[in-house]
């Protein structure tokens, strides 16, 4: 039955099957736009330190690569408004097309679903979720190295790197000293705006993008999460009943005895 829950929350409740799908030149644009500028940053950071082309054109190169990745960003979130408005009947104002009208609407499909299959109990969602948690640890792969050990590996590095790039500029002018140390900043200035753009859109909507179980997986179960907070308690739902039934039994009884007497 997990699996039945997983296939229709894959083709019917994700952002994909809701809105990628029908935005297919935004959707590749952008996906393009996120493998190529980091690759473009990286290129134009080894024509600087390598020499290999001038300073502006570096500057250039990457100003235009990040232009193109937020007017692909810019484009796709545009697109994805106009779907969401004339499909859904969802009004959207300026910022994220993400609102919280259209989680409502992922998660009544996924609540729908569940309730047509006898699964919308507050112990099943529970168990869905731990059957998909355990799914998802047994899919991952441990990773190759430590990000600590990566950067202990890395600064030493990276300290030998800076001093090949300023090593004999005690014969440059002070002029050209103040140059090189713009470009740099210029330069580190971009490829952290860079990658603080790519990694903001990516947490954004990697969960789509990248069509593997295990990001699919996290989607479904942060949608079971989500409905099980909205769902009553098994508590409160007896109570409700309870004072429900009392009330239907307290109107039949007023109602008999309007008609003794």
């Amino acid at each position: 039955m997990k699996d039945l829950v997983f296939k229709h929350y894959q083709n019917k409740v994700r952002a994909h099957a809701l809105v990628y799908k029908h935005i297919k030149k935004h959707y590749y644009f952008l996906n393009t736009m996120m493998i190529l500028c980091p690759g473009i940053v990286v290129t134009c950071i080894y024509i600087f330190v390598f020499k290999e082309g001038s300073g502006l054109w570096l500057f250039i190169s990457s100003i235009a690569s990040m232009a193109v990745f937020l007017y692909s960003g810019y484009s796709f979130s545009n697109a994805a408004k106009k779907v969401i408005r004339k499909r859904y009947k969802i009004s959207i104002g300026k910022g994220t097309w993400r609102t919280e009208k259209f989680k409502e609407l992922q998660s009544n499909k996924l609540a729908d679903f569940l309730h047509n299959n006898n699964l919308k109990t507050r112990w099943k969602v529970e168990k869905l979720i731990e059957l998909y948690k355990n799914d998802r640890e047994k899919s991952k792969l441990p990773p190759l190295i430590a990000p600590s050990l990566f950067l202990a590996v890395l600064t030493p590095n990276l300290t030998q790197f800076l001093f090949y790039i300023y090593k004999d500029k005690e014969l440059m002018q002070p002029y050209e000293v103040l140059v090189l140390f713009l470009e740099s900043t210029l330069l580190s200035v971009a490829v952290i705006i860079t990658f603080t753009l790519y990694k903001r859109a990516k947490d954004s909507i990697v969960n789509d993008f990248f069509q593997n179980k295990n990001n699919i997986r996290e989607g479904l179960i942060q949608q079971l999460e989500d409905l099980l907070l909205r769902m009553p308690d098994e508590v409160e739902k007896e109570q409700a009943e309870d004072i429900t039934k009392l009330k239907d039994d307290t109107g039949y009884n007023v109602l008999r005895r309007k008609e003794i007497n």
